[in-house]
């Protein structure tokens, strides 16, 4: 058994649909993360038994994704290499 997270309740209960005519036993619940104070921000959890490829393909079509995903985007924006300096060193200031 496997969880997979939706932002949509709509995508979370179309893959539920497909997956049980399929024959896969499913178990659909909203799950909070960490900072989340809105219950209508909290992500649909969907638990798949038996976890196979099949299941991954389907994931991917209804756009879920999956903990640890490797394949998810990473950040467009760099991060910077030092701190910002907002006082005087003597000089020329950096910003």
């Amino acid at each position: 058994m496997s969880e997979i997270f939706f932002d949509e309740a709509d995508d979370a209960t179309e893959i539920v649909k497909a997956l049980q005519a399929e024959g896969y036993a499913t178990g659909l619940r909203r799950e909070a993360f960490a900072g989340e104070d809105d219950a209508e921000d909290h992500a649909w959890v969907l638990t798949v038994t038996p976890f196979d490829g099949r299941v991954v393909e389907m994931v991917d079509v209804y756009g879920g994704w999956l903990p640890g995903d490797e394949r998810l985007p990473v950040a467009a924006t760099p991060l910077p290499d030092a701190p910002r300096r907002l006082k005087s060193t003597g000089g020329l200031d950096t910003i």
